[in-house]
């Protein structure tokens, strides 16, 4: 069951969107999920548990995406030379 007030959140979404309940529900679930899965991609990367790849992977964007995004959360990038030439050489044998 859904509680009350947001019951009446979901109506004037619904209102403004022209969507039915369950459109608008499964817009919300998918948003929510991706938001979600940036936060966790987001957190592992500052906690260095993945690397750059893995992250992005992990939030399901592009690579370079998910720069945009920690630029946009003010996370610095914790990227040494030894990472730099592994995610080279990864990239490199996905191309061959």
């Amino acid at each position: 069951m859904i509680p009350k007030h947001l019951r009446k959140s979901l109506r004037e979404l619904q209102d403004l969107t022209g969507d039915d309940q369950s459109t608008l529900l499964r817009k919300l679930v998918g948003k929510g999920l991706a938001e979600a899965k940036m936060d966790i991609a987001v957190e592992r990367y500052v906690k260095e548990r993945t690397s750059l790849e893995q992250s992005s992977a992990v939030a399901g964007v592009s690579l370079w995406k998910f720069l945009d995004e920690l630029r946009q959360r003010k996370v610095g990038l914790k990227y040494s030379t030894a990472d730099a030439e592994a995610e080279i050489e990864r990239l490199k044998s996905r191309l061959a």
